[in-house]
């Protein structure tokens, strides 16, 4: 293979399409720690050189992470994703390593760059990647709850750099609810691959019935806790109402179609991964559209 081809073999086992949603929900998180009825780009400027750094070093951390991941899990794709770079042969399990390490090492020196408060969130991420490939993801649900944790903190590390993280963790938590519904429902899309490699997972345990069940019934929970939420004033009516209709709404329709589809796992799990993208999409229109009406720029 040329050399070309080894930079495009690396390019996907990044997973640059997930890369991106993480570098976007970053800086989406930063964005979404400025008030409501600020003026409108009230900061943006200056808050855009803070997380750039930022939202760079998690991306590459989660870079590390897929690549790692898909070194030890070798022998599973080899049944559920043959055409990925290591088991197609393109790339060599040591070239994964390699590349992991790299990619971390150029995080942790990117988070120096960025917002210190957050840092511990770049090295908290870099550890629980390289428990989770090593250890955790067989185990099931504990590798289900930390990848859903480290989604969300990337919401999390935004809002550290624009110094209002309390603004923005009842957000995350909601992100949290949609990862971990979309890391159970993948669950059911690998089962042959983790059956015939001996993984512990939900579904190899509970069967795929049950496992889709338990995620659906986890995407149907994020409509009352942004509920409770704009209950006990943690998010405001213009927040609720644009999640409340991109985000919570969505969810309602894609697990009901889950359970109603026991073979469109791998369908569900990257619509709730657009869902997620969707509904911060309508949050952060809500907000700007607010800003905008009330600097009296639409009427």
């Amino acid at each position: 293979m040329t050399i070309w081809g080894k930079f495009g073999a690396l390019w996907r086992l990044a997973r640059p399409g997930n890369v991106s949603l993480i570098v976007v929900a970053v800086f989406v998180g930063g964005v979404l720690a400025i008030p409501p009825g600020a003026c409108p780009l009230a900061g943006i400027g200056g808050l855009f050189w803070t997380i750039l750094p930022a939202a760079l070093a998690l991306g590459l951390v989660a870079a590390g992470g897929y690549a790692l991941n898909d070194r030890c899990d070798l022998v599973i794709d080899r049944v559920n994703r043959p055409g990925r770079p290591l088991p197609a042969g393109e790339l060599s399990p040591g070239s994964a390593t390699l590349f992991a390490v790299l990619c971390w090492a150029v995080a942790g020196g990117l988070a120096w760059l960025g917002p210190t408060s957050g840092l511990w969130i770049v090295g908290f991420c870099i550890v629980l990647s390289l428990v989770y490939a090593l250890w955790l993801k067989p185990t099931g649900l504990p590798g289900n709850l930390a990848v859903a944790l480290m989604t969300s903190l990337a919401l999390a590390y935004g809002a550290l750099g624009a110094g209002n993280l309390p603004t923005v963790l009842p957000i995350a938590a909601l992100a949290f609810l949609v990862n971990l519904a979309r890391e159970l429902y993948k669950d059911v899309e690998d089962l042959p691959g983790d059956r015939e490699a001996g993984a512990r997972t939900l579904a190899v345990r509970l069967g795929a019935r049950l496992t889709r069940l338990i995620a659906s019934a986890v995407a149907f929970a994020v409509t009352p806790a942004l509920v409770t939420f704009f209950l006990v004033g943690d998010i405001g009516w213009l927040d609720a109402l644009a999640l409340g209709a991109g985000l919570a709404l969505p969810l309602l329709f894609i697990g009901v179609y889950g359970l109603g589809k026991p073979t469109a796992a791998g369908k569900v799990q990257r619509w709730l991964k657009e869902a997620m993208l969707y509904g911060l999409s309508a949050l952060l229109l809500g907000r700007a559209v607010y800003r905008l009406w009330t600097a009296g720029l639409l009427g």
